[in-house]
């Protein structure tokens, strides 16, 4: 399969470049509406290239510049720095607020996360609008009407976990965006929910995709996995993930070195640079030789939380020093300059995620020795024995603590579970100084709510 990047700079003629630019460049996504026009419609939803090359440039955006990329501007980076991953050395960018735990609804990263995700959102809903009534064969129309839903969906899921209740958008309509309201934290769910059970039916089962750069049927239901966990459907949650690690389609990684490479084969999405050869952009901005840190460097908290023994410590992270001081970043990306080909791309979703959702499914349904085998499988990678025994708070903590150390530095999972399983203020206040229980919301553009009303009442505690 063509990789979409070459399918991209291929196809993108003056019709994608003005419907990008309509769709991504605005102020605000309430702003955003396609232009009353035939040959919008027609030329782009009735030619698959131009279609694919749409929705190229939404996949483009995510590793490179919104929301889930490995830059200032993503999750990865912002919310380590918000909760206990990083420290911030630079006091003069927008992610100093996040670290300190002083964010206004004037800070420029969220805003940028607020707007372009949802530009992203409504590039999405018109890719979904526009194959409608598309002369495209139904096989090939179902796959990208599925590609859109779920990275909507995606979209939606980080969106919810920082914001709290969001508005669900589904539709391109300029009037309904630009009054829309926002829903709870109940709706939100159900609609993800719905919307993958949708692009499970939509979805090819099998995946052709070498490289797993698209999103796919596997990507769906690992998607699916995550949402049931965050919403305590623990049996639904363990029946995605099952699903995931016995499908044969992936194959556990024995090797710590190997997990992060593009062709991993534990890796179920991930998302490749804007260009062969470039490095991730986790490798650019986490990665430094100089002291002390330019920007940011991994806690003190963080590094103490390792087990003696721990291999992933010994593998996955970097270090530089000084006579009289020793700094640690994150090192599961290893390339960082320019080489003829890429070695890693920006994973998303990897199955080791799979295995810690399924031993948490486990224990929340009284399956202790269940949970067990799946901690003990992340375990022993690591270097580490295994857990015999212990009640489900016991497990829970041990869970937890592979979740923290499996997963450091990646997509704000460490933010999303102290938040979701209500240990956030407990484990956040004795460390962060501008640390208050209204942070476990970031506040919603101010921008936003002058030009919506409908989006009040402001997140408590801004």
């Amino acid at each position: 399969m063509k990789s979409i990047v070459i399918i991209f700079h291929k196809r993108l003629n003056f019709l994608i470049l003005f419907f990008s630019f309509l769709l991504l460049n605005c102020e605000s996504y309430v702003e955003v509406d396609l232009p009353d026009s035939h040959i919008t419609h027609e030329m782009v939803f009735n030619d698959i290239g131009t279609v694919e090359a749409t929705l190229a440039n939404i996949y483009s955006k995510l590793v490179n510049d919104v929301l889930v990329c490995g830059d200032t501007h993503g999750v990865s980076i912002l919310m380590g720095s918000y909760a206990d991953e990083l420290k911030t050395y630079n006091t003069n960018i927008p992610e100093f607020q996040f670290y300190q735990n002083s964010l206004l609804a004037t800070n420029l990263e969220v805003v940028s996360l607020w707007n372009k995700s949802y530009n992203l959102i409504y590039a999405a809903n018109s890719i979904i609008e526009g194959l409608e009534n598309s002369t495209i064969s139904n096989s090939v129309k179902n796959r990208l009407i599925g590609e859109a839903i779920f990275l909507r969906t995606f979209i939606h899921f980080y969106l919810q976990n920082l914001f709290g209740e969001i508005p669900y958008v589904t539709s391109t309509d300029y009037f309904t965006n630009g009054t829309i309201g926002k829903v709870s934290r109940t709706e939100a769910y159900t609609s993800m929910i719905n919307d993958l059970k949708v692009v499970k039916e939509l979805m090819p089962v099998v995946n052709s995709d070498i490289y797993r750069i698209r999103a796919s049927y596997d990507a769906v239901r690992s998607l699916l996995a995550r949402v049931y966990l965050y919403n305590n459907e623990w049996q639904l949650a363990e029946l995605e993930a099952d699903f995931i690690i016995n499908s044969g389609n992936y194959e556990w990684v024995d090797s710590l070195d190997e997990v992060f490479f593009k062709g991993s084969t534990g890796t179920i999405w991930q998302l490749m640079p804007i260009d062969e050869g470039l490095p991730t952009k986790e490798g650019q901005n986490f990665i430094f030789t100089n002291t002390p840190p330019l920007n940011r460097a991994l806690s003190e908290n963080l590094l103490e939380a390792f087990e003696p023994g721990d291999m992933r410590k010994e593998k996955w992270l970097g270090s530089v020093s000084s006579e009289s001081h020793l700094w640690y970043f994150p090192y599961k990306y290893k390339q960082n300059t320019n080489e003829s080909v890429s070695s890693e791309y920006s994973i998303m979703i990897r199955l080791e995620e799979l295995y810690l959702i399924r031993a948490e499914a486990r224990l929340k349904q009284g399956n202790l020795d269940g949970a067990i085998v799946d901690i003990n499988k992340i375990r022993n990678r690591a270097g580490l024995p295994d857990v015999l025994d212990g009640n489900e708070d016991e497990l829970m903590d041990a869970i937890l603590q592979e979740r923290r150390i499996e997963l450091f530095s990646e997509l704000g999972h460490r933010f999303f579970d102290l938040k979701r399983t209500g240990k956030i203020n407990t484990v956040l206040s004795p460390l962060k100084l501008g640390w208050n229980s209204t942070d476990v919301l970031l506040p919603i553009p101010e921008s936003e709510l002058l030009l919506n009303p409908n989006l009040l009442p402001q997140n408590p505690g801004y």
